[in-house]
C-alpha cells in the first residue's frame, strides 16, 4: 500500500519580501491616480471691461446654446469682450445671470428665450470662486451623458462697467460646484427674459397658445 504524504505548506514571503511587494502595489496606485487625476489649467487673462453688461451679444447667446435671430429685437447687439478673470481693482456690486431654457409666445410662435438675473449680495464669496483654476482631464474619463446647462455671468460695478467673467468648469465641463453655490447665496432682483429665436412659428389653423410668459420685446 503506497503511503500518500502530507502536502508541504506553501513558504511564506519573507518580510523583506512582502514589503516590496506591497511598495510596489502602492507605488502603482499612485502612479495610476495622477495619470487619471484631472489638471489645472492657468488662470485666463484678466477680463477686459466694457461700457456694460449684455446678455444678448452674439458670444453669450451662442455659449448659451442659441442664435440671436435679427427679427428678435429692435436693436443690434455689439460684441462681447472675451470671458477673463476679475482684473484687480475691479470692484464688483452687482451680477447679471445670463440662462436659457424658458419660451415665450407672441402671434408669430414660440420664441426660445434669454433669461436675465439681477442678483446683489456679499460679492466677496464669488470673486473668490471665480479664481479657482479651471480643471481637465488628461485621458478620457467618466462623465455623465447630459452635462449641466450652460449660463454667463456679467460683474458690474457702482460706476457702470462691466466685465464677462470666465466660470471655472470641472474635468467633465461643467461649472464648478463652488461658483453655482456663490450665485445661489446672492438676493435675486430683476428678472427679464427676452426672445432670441422662433423655434416654431404660428400658422393660421393653429389654434391660440393659452395662457403663458408675457413676450417682451428685446432691447
Amino acid at each position: 500500500m503506497r503511503e500518500i504524504s502530507a502536502p508541504r505548506p506553501m513558504a511564506r514571503p519573507s518580510r523583506a519580501r512582502s514589503a516590496r511587494i506591497v511598495g510596489a502595489a502602492v507605488a502603482s496606485v499612485l502612479v495610476f491616480g495622477a495619470c487619471a487625476a484631472p489638471t489645472a489649467s492657468p488662470l485666463p487673462e484678466p477680463a477686459e471691461p466694457a461700457v456694460g453688461a449684455d446678455c444678448l451679444a452674439p458670444q453669450v447667446v451662442q455659449t448659451l446654446g442659441l442664435s440671436l435671430d435679427a427679427t428678435a429685437t429692435a436693436t443690434s447687439h455689439p460684441d462681447a469682450p472675451d470671458a477673463g478673470s476679475v482684473p484687480e481693482g475691479f470692484t464688483p456690486s452687482a451680477v447679471l445671470q445670463c440662462l436659457a431654457g424658458e419660451t415665450l409666445t407672441d402671434v408669430s410662435g414660440v420664441w426660445d428665450a434669454v433669461t436675465v438675473r439681477r442678483l446683489e449680495g456679499d460679492l466677496a464669496r464669488l470673486v473668490a470662486a471665480l479664481t479657482r483654476p479651471s480643471l481637465h482631464a488628461d485621458e478620457a474619463g467618466a462623465c455623465p451623458a447630459d452635462t449641466a446647462p450652460a449660463w454667463e455671468l456679467w460683474l458690474m460695478d457702482a460706476m457702470g462697467k462691466a466685465i464677462r467673467a470666465a466660470l471655472p468648469v470641472d474635468a467633465c465641463g461643467d461649472i464648478q460646484p463652488e461658483v453655482a453655490e456663490a450665485v445661489g447665496s446672492l438676493a435675486e432682483g430683476e428678472v427679464t427674459h427676452y426672445p432670441v429665436r422662433l423655434a416654431y412659428a404660428r400658422s393660421a389653423a393653429d389654434e391660440p397658445v393659452g395662457a403663458g410668459p408675457v413676450l417682451l420685446v428685446g432691447p
